[in-house]
């Protein structure tokens, strides 16, 4: 039985509505795809800038593609992926598209060049830095043929001018035909940096910017024990008629005071002199991570740095007046043990005795 002959099949880009017939014109009048693809673009009122912003493809390349002029497009695969999208935002078969490109246009073997519109630009610097580069070698040779012309002949050194010791001339080998060292010779002078220059008169103001920052380096100076409070600073925390522990930032460094829960009843970095005036009687507690940054001051008097990292209060000014009561035991029984009064202007108290009236404080500065 001979095979049934179908008959050659063309492929066919009419779009077709969603029941199945055919709109638009029809692909078998035109004998260009190009000027099909622009038939169906117009037939659905899309303008060649409405395609580009749909397609993202340059307007240059679109009308292109429409004229069929290969020259002003880029190389056959990028050509080929226009056609393709270009067809498919269409609602056209991209595949058919870009068969019937081929056949319009058949593949010329060439190399690949750039896409249209990409200038090769000469690099015009180049010229410019080998003639500033051959100028340097240049005057470099020449400064070398003058030194070499202008020094002299038998160059006569001059260790006194300079202020170097004379060379030794060894001395001759003894009888045996060993030979006796020299005299070491003196090291050359050290170097010293020489002193900062301050411009004529600032030397008001620049001097004490540079005592604050070298105590902020250094800490406020070591001060002996029982040394009277002296504000340096900001002062924060308790008010006047409240016993408090009086505590001064040597440096600076980060103080927090916490209730007997933990919450944070103050916490600042404190500057070197700021002063915190913590209340007694409080079960307030001290944590900070460098003790030795910070005195703590009972009774107006200096008892020393912070013994520990976290320590409470009430302990710091007990110990300070225990050592307050025996030093005062130790000088006769005619001196009596001296209360515990508040640092700045406070009213005597007994140092069990609770504190009384309101603070002033900054729970989070």
């Amino acid at each position: 039985m001979a095979p049934l002959d179908t008959g050659s099949v063309s492929p066919s880009l009419r779009l077709v509505d969603p029941f199945g017939g055919s709109v638009g014109p029809s692909p078998e009048i035109f004998d260009q795809l190009g000027l099909y693809l622009r038939a169906v673009r117009e037939h659905r009122g899309w303008t060649i800038q409405d395609l580009a912003n749909a397609t993202r493809i340059r307007r240059l390349y679109l009308e292109a593609i429409e004229e069929g002029d290969m020259s002003a497009l880029p190389s056959r695969p990028f050509a080929l992926g226009y056609v393709r999208g270009y067809a498919r935002t269409l609602g056209l078969d991209g595949e058919l598209a870009v068969a019937r490109f081929k056949l319009e246009h058949p593949e010329i073997a060439e190399p690949l060049r750039a896409p249209t519109g990409v200038k090769h630009q000469i690099e015009r610097r180049r010229p410019v830095v080998a003639i500033i580069a051959g100028v340097v070698v240049s005057a470099v040779v020449a400064w070398n043929l003058v030194q070499h012309v202008l020094a002299p002949a038998h160059p006569v050194a001059n260790n006194a001018a300079v202020g170097e010791a004379p060379l030794q001339t060894p001395l001759p080998p003894t009888a045996n035909g060993a030979f006796t060292l020299a005299a070491p010779t003196a090291p050359p002078a050290e170097s010293t940096t020489p002193p900062p220059y301050i411009t004529p008169g600032l030397e008001a103001v620049i001097a004490p910017m540079t005592a604050a920052a070298t105590a902020e380096a250094q800490g406020v100076d070591t001060l002996p024990l029982g040394a009277p409070f002296e504000a340096r600073g900001a002062i924060f925390g308790a008010g006047p008629g409240v016993p408090a522990l009086m505590i001064q930032a040597r440096k600076s460094a980060l103080l927090v005071i916490r209730h007997p829960d933990k919450q944070i009843y103050f916490a600042r970095q404190m500057k070197a002199g700021e002063t915190m005036r913590v209340p007694i009687g409080r079960n307030l507690s001290i944590d900070v991570n460098e003790p030795d940054a910070f005195y703590t001051y009972v009774n107006n008097g200096l008892s020393g740095a912070l013994p520990a990292p976290q320590i409470p209060v009430d302990r710091i000014a007990s110990d300070a007046l225990a050592a307050i009561q025996a030093s005062s035991q130790s000088m006769g029984p005619s001196v009596a043990p001296t209360p515990y009064s508040h640092p700045i202007g406070g009213t005597a108290v007994d140092s069990k005795a609770a504190p009384t009236g309101g603070d002033e404080h900054s729970p989070l500065d």
